[in-house]
């Protein structure tokens, strides 16, 4: 059997799967929905998963709370929740993360003390998408930053200003940017104005380029705006620091 509509929405599926479900747990979740309850063989089937793994999936929705077992004789069958205690299910992954956050805080300074400075050879890495984008801005916002940028790549690539798609109206900046002076360079201003701790300039009139450059710690991202949308990483506490020279050079001569 498969569930009328709601499993041939992949907004729902995409849903399930940022809230902390795996595809696997997605599809015998939907499968289960419309069923009053059901052995693991016919929700296997309608999930379209194998028996061994429907069970160990079943197993692993019922940790999470989303299903519930019931037993009819001597056959355990398998009970959706109501659809609200995924906002349950929210709240306790929520709680876990703040225990979480705790007690990586306390790990912290003894796993920096096993980190190698990054004065010798660069490490380069590299990473692709809004996800690896996503990754860089998150580590580049927890402190300073500096940034030479052009909003209009980043607009026609992506149709929309990621950083508020990605992180909402609440982001905050600790940097300074320097701009290209185009159309899409006063849009992105608008959207995300100066402030003290965020300040802004535009390049001389005529500079353009079609890759961004980003600075935090010891750390230079490249973006290159590919089709792959691919971002170098490199990690040299001697390159980052020669940058940041460059950079202030360039802000002074800006406006």
């Amino acid at each position: 059997m498969n569930p009328t509509g709601i499993s041939d929405t992949p907004s729902i599926r995409k849903l399930l799967e940022r809230i902390g479900m795996e595809s696997r747990e997605i599809e015998v979740y939907l499968a289960l929905l419309p069923l009053i309850s059901a052995r693991a063989s016919d929700i296997a089937k309608a999930a379209k998963q194998s028996r061994s793994h429907t069970y160990i999936i079943l197993r692993s929705l019922r940790d999470k709370g989303l299903v519930s077992e019931v037993e009819k004789g001597k056959v355990i069958e398998f009970v959706a929740e109501p659809p609200n205690r995924l906002m349950a299910y929210l709240q306790d992954r929520e709680e876990e993360m703040r225990r979480l956050q705790v007690l990586t805080e306390r790990v912290l300074p003894q796993l920096e003390n096993l980190t190698t400075t990054l004065d010798g050879q660069p490490r380069v890495t590299f990473l692709t998408g809004l996800e690896g984008m996503k990754r860089v801005y998150r580590d580049a916002l927890a402190g300073e930053f500096v940034g030479i940028f052009n909003p209009e790549v980043m607009y026609n690539a992506y149709g929309e200003n990621v950083f508020l798609g990605i992180f909402g109206p609440a982001l905050e900046y600790h940097g300074k940017d320097l701009l290209v002076d185009n159309a899409s360079g006063h849009k992105y201003l608008e959207e995300i104005p100066q402030d003290e701790d965020y300040t802004v300039r535009f390049l001389p009139k005529g500079t353009d380029f079609k890759s961004d450059t980003l600075v935090y710690g010891d750390t230079i991202c490249l973006f290159a705006y590919d089709d792959e949308r691919t971002i170098v990483r490199i990690e040299n506490r001697n390159l980052a620091n020669t940058f940041r020279a460059w950079h202030k050079m360039m802000w002074e001569m800006s406006s």
